[in-house]
């Protein structure tokens, strides 16, 4: 199966994602004292630790959109 270039929409859209969660990462791992992000717990989980999941599932789909978007004709 050849290799088939994404649409500009799914480009976009996985750049978008991407951009987020390194966002996300850069503030919690760089301005910790300072966070941009507001106070955000689940259950016994921390606000450190619910924006760290956030911000791997949003990594995650942004490659995951990328990969289908090649793989995938006309996605």
């Amino acid at each position: 199966m050849g290799w088939t270039p994404p649409t500009k929409f799914t480009v976009i859209i996985s750049f978008l994602l991407l951009a987020f969660g390194i966002y996300i990462l850069v503030d919690i791992v760089f301005l910790a004292p300072d966070n941009i992000l507001p106070e955000l717990t689940l259950g016994d989980i921390e606000s450190f630790e619910t924006w760290t999941l956030i911000a791997i599932i949003v990594l995650f789909l942004s490659w995951f959109i990328f990969y289908l978007g090649v793989r995938l004709s006309g996605l």
